[in-house]
């Protein structure tokens, strides 16, 4: 259960990695907007620098979102008393805003399935693509129609970790997606079972 509000810590006594994490996918989208502002007149080596500067900051909330899914799974149960972005900016987003978004990420998995097929003749690189795309839109029917944030904690710390942002690169975290979820089902049942046992023990 989410921790109560005179119990929730402040984001910055989370996990430094998912700090990091969290940091990194928010600079990865910022840094090419900013600098587009920036830098208006083509200057040479600015493109390349950019896209290096914003992949780096993926890759480092990649690794990080990694670690945190292997050694913390269980946190995107948590609430924090402040300072989480995804709380903030992703989690308040209305209701019909989601169902907005719940219908435009099942229209374009479809549409990344479709490609493919659209000249009727598969290369092998789109068989990479298809296995990528499909493994994509059925992540994103489970968000629209199963997910829920207790029932599935290492979800909730993978789009805790990437922001939401992190949804299209689903298909890269299901290793750690898997691994995160057997781990936090384990902590959580060892947790339970250590409660029915104080339960009992106060009972004796």
């Amino acid at each position: 259960m989410p921790m109560a509000d005179s119990n929730r810590k402040p984001f910055r006594e989370f996990p430094l990695s998912l700090r990091i994490a969290q940091r990194s996918f928010l600079f990865a989208i910022l840094i090419p907007i900013v600098l587009r502002f920036m830098f208006r007149a083509k200057v040479g080596g600015i493109p390349m620098a950019v896209m290096a500067a914003s992949g780096l900051c993926v890759l480092t909330g990649i690794i990080a979102t990694y670690f945190v899914l292997i050694r913390y799974p269980y946190i995107g149960m948590i609430d924090p008393a402040d300072g989480d972005l995804y709380a903030k900016h992703v989690e308040s987003i209305s209701v019909p805003i989601w169902r907005i978004l719940r219908v435009f990420g099942i229209a374009a998995g479809t549409l990344a399935i479709a490609i493919p097929f659209l000249d009727g003749n598969i290369k092998p690189i789109e068989m990479v693509w298809l296995m990528y795309a499909a493994t994509l839109f059925l992540f994103i029917l489970f968000l629209a129609f199963r997910y829920d944030r207790l029932e599935h904690p290492a979800v909730a710390t993978f789009l805790r970790c990437t922001l939401g942002l992190g949804v299209i690169l689903c298909p890269i975290f299901i290793p750690g997606l898997i691994i995160g979820s057997m781990r936090a089902q384990r902590i959580l049942d060892d947790a339970e079972a250590k409660l029915e046992a104080e339960k009992r023990q106060s009972r004796g």
